[in-house]
């Protein structure tokens, strides 16, 4: 049977079927039609969330030279030291508690930058978008699979241009590992082996007891947006350590993987995730993400006939030696923070190669399989200035929906997969998983009242 796509899932309404239904949602109401911009034009911009990732962001838009209208964030210190950070040239770039605040005062924007924690990444971009703002999400696109679906079809009914906050997508370096790879020289891949050193934030530990006065500075209500009801507690979830939480992060995986395996999944045209399994984990907890964890994703290609079987490894776990022995060979032990694909002809690990028969890893900039791979893709100043110029009649950006999306969903499945056992297989044309009722409870978020998403 010929495989539905994604497109075209959405388009015909057969999510209706599934665990994480549309209905209700087929039509898109929006207020403003999005505007594209002249080359040369400066882009009126607004940032919810401005400290952590959202201040990096803010200043790289600004760096650019780009108009910043208006601040959010629930932390007025931070609001306010962002406001300082771009006042020599945006004085008046008005400051907001509350994004809803901000979107229904601030008529003339272009584009809205995302930079909140996971849990408030859909209600704040799909919002912007249905007011005609282009948007600009930090990764992971969103925290659940419902959002996801979503998110798309706001994406595409809105017309917008969208980008996920994985910068690496602008390198020369990441452009040219994609070439490699889309050049066939690695032959068919089989396996892909992605460790990380994350968790760097507390996680593996129980909800603590009571509560803490919540500071003067800080808007907890809007702080917990669509996630449910619970008291404040100093050092707990605000400012960086709500990642592992299950309410508001997706824990290593959402941090990282959105960056690591973006280049992989992009060469090898990976599509719909097949199944999701945690096939090693620590002890778990009912809040929060085990403290390690090693995950298996099977997915679709378009580029060759069989699934890729991924391996994600986090808490400084790594593949055994046994995975890559050449690996071991050329740098002494199997190195962390990685990623090894797999292929019958040879093997590529971060920016070396070592083709079939060869003892060690080269890189590919030298060894003579790989450095005069073709040039296919086109080089950018860096992901933030990618974003703006197809705001003004340049090119899709990289991380558009058609990337992030089933990207960002094959990692939220993973997540999924860290909080209930077993081997969960995943049907993508009724969005639910065809095994487990449990897993599929966590397919669609909380939204708390006085909150939504689209």
């Amino acid at each position: 049977m010929r495989q539905v796509s994604r497109r075209e899932f959405l388009s015909t309404g057969a999510a209706a079927a599934g665990a994480v239904s549309l209905a209700g949602c087929s039509t898109v109401k929006m207020t403003r039609a999005p505007r594209f911009r002249k080359t040369g034009d400066k882009l009126n911009m607004a940032f919810i969330g401005s400290g952590g990732r959202g201040g990096s962001n803010l200043k790289e838009f600004y760096a650019l030279g780009e108009q910043i209208v208006a601040l959010c964030d629930v932390d007025r210190g931070r609001l306010d030291h962002s406001a300082a950070s771009v006042k020599e040239r945006c004085p008046d770039a008005r400051r907001y508690q509350d994004f809803r605040e901000l979107l229904a005062k601030e008529k003339d924007l272009d584009a809205v930058v995302v930079s909140t924690p996971d849990h408030m990444h859909a209600a704040a971009a799909i919002a912007a978008m249905r007011q005609g703002c282009h948007v600009y999400v930090e990764k992971p696109l969103v925290r659940t699979v419902w959002e996801a679906r979503r998110f798309e079809e706001v994406a595409k009914a809105c017309g917008v241009m969208t980008q996920m906050g994985n910068n690496g997508n602008g390198s020369d370096v990441q452009r040219r590992k994609i070439e490699v790879v889309q050049s066939g020289v690695l032959g068919a891949i089989s396996e892909i082996h992605v460790s990380t050193d994350r968790p760097i934030w507390p996680q593996g530990l129980n909800r603590p007891e009571g509560s803490d006065p919540v500071p003067d500075t800080l808007a907890w209500d809007c702080w917990l947006g669509v996630a449910p009801e619970r008291p404040f507690k100093k050092d707990v979830y605000h400012a960086f350590k709500w990642r592992g939480w299950f309410a508001f992060g997706t824990g290593a995986m959402g941090d990282i993987a959105c960056h690591s395996m973006s280049y992989f999944f992009r060469a090898l045209r990976l599509r719909e995730t097949l199944s999701a399994e945690t096939v090693k984990t620590t002890e778990k907890f009912k809040e929060t993400y085990p403290a390690a964890t090693t995950v298996k994703l099977v997915v679709r290609s378009d580029s060759q006939p069989q699934p890729v079987t991924i391996y994600w490894y986090d808490g400084n776990t790594k593949p055994a030696d046994e995975v890559c022995p050449q690996a071991v060979a050329t740098w002494g032990n199997m190195p962390g923070q990685s990623v090894l694909i797999i292929g019958d002809k040879g093997a590529m690990m971060n920016d070396a190669v070592c083709m079939k028969g060869e003892a060690k890893f080269r890189g590919f900039a030298q060894h003579e399989a790989t450095k005069d791979t073709p040039v296919t893709l086109p080089r950018v100043k860096n992901h933030h200035w990618e974003f703006a110029e197809s705001i003004r009649g340049g090119a899709k950006p990289f991380s558009h929906i058609d990337h992030s999306i089933p990207l960002t969903e094959a990692v939220l499945l993973g997540c999924v997969s860290q909080q209930v056992s077993g081997e969960l297989k995943w049907d993508a044309q009724a969005c639910r998983f065809t095994n487990s009722k449990e897993a599929n409870t966590l397919l669609r978020p909380h939204v708390r009242d006085g909150w939504q998403i689209g």
